[in-house]
């Protein structure tokens, strides 16, 4: 049967009532960013925290914060110097999942040249996502992106080979796959509402793809907005059309509030009585048939 749009909005406001509180932001990497007031600080770390945002969020946290405390109050500034702190930070990296030491002080060594090489000025990277018009296109935007960090970090590399820590950390640009890490750091910085930062101005919210992270994936699947068992490019964009229908100009609005749901009441995609009976979603959760468990 198809979703109730107007039962589901009312829950999915219900849910946003409940979240919408700064001290929430600690259940999601966002919390880096949202430590910094100059935004060239806030879009770097928001880049290098999205680019991490995989695993679960204690391990992503775990990785990060020493790594932003290293880099000082300005990881942007921080990261632009040469010389010894720089060449200590690089030396007391770690591993993180499919990231060995050594790929990830590619990453950092890419990312410091990268910045050093560009205007200090905000925003830093809008312009690598956007067309020679100006424009954001939803079939070639974000794959030429991770095009423009996949030749810098070859640049850094030169005779090396991409390894696959690195290539898993920017994304093949030629994948199919939902780019789900680079999607979210687009909700950040487009998105000018709680809990996100509005730093570009070309790019409009009801442009960007939706942040197909796996507890979206379970929740739309259960929610009855989709039956797909595999998710792509295209299903990010295809989502983002569903929740057009509840919020026109920005259908990204409850991403950070569904994706709680996940994360802190844990849902499992099945019913589950202390989960599933306190879910402000469970009336409108199709989940065997309905959030009753019938």
């Amino acid at each position: 049967m198809p979703i109730d749009l107007i039962l589901f909005h009312s829950k999915l406001e219900d849910l946003r009532k409940k979240y919408e509180h700064l001290h929430y932001l600690e259940t999601d990497p966002i919390c880096f960013p949202k430590k910094y007031k100059d935004p060239l600080d806030m879009e770097v770390v928001s880049f290098i925290s999205c680019l991490y945002a995989y695993g679960n969020v204690k391990s992503i946290q775990r990785f990060l914060e020493p790594i932003f405390e290293f880099l000082g109050p300005s990881p942007y500034q921080s990261l632009r110097k040469e010389g010894e702190p720089f060449d200590s930070f690089l030396k007391n990296l770690g591993v993180y999942r499919f990231q060995t030491k050594k790929d990830n002080q590619i990453f950092f060594l890419t990312l410091a040249r990268v910045l050093r090489n560009l205007e200090t000025k905000s925003p830093l990277f809008e312009s690598k996502l956007i067309d020679c018009h100006g424009k954001f296109e939803e079939e070639i935007s974000i794959s030429q992106f991770q095009k423009f960090w996949e030749d810098e970090l070859k640049t850094t590399l030169g005779k090396r080979s991409l390894s696959y820590g690195l290539q898993f950390l920017i994304g093949k640009p030629e994948a199919k796959s939902p780019k789900k890490r680079l999607s979210l750091f687009l909700r950040w910085m487009v998105r000018k509402s709680y809990p996100d930062f509005g730093l570009y101005q070309k790019i409009q919210p009801n442009q960007i793809p939706f942040p197909l992270d796996v507890h979206i994936q379970k929740l739309i699947r259960i929610l009855g907005i989709t039956d797909r068992k595999s998710f792509g490019v295209k299903e990010a964009y295809l989502i983002k059309e569903f929740f057009k229908e509840i919020s026109p100009t920005d259908p990204l609005l409850y991403d950070f509030y569904l994706t709680r749901v996940g994360i802190i009441e844990r849902c499992n995609a099945k019913y589950e009585k202390g989960i599933c009976e306190v879910c402000y979603l469970k009336d409108v959760c199709l989940v065997f048939g309905s959030a009753t468990g019938n």
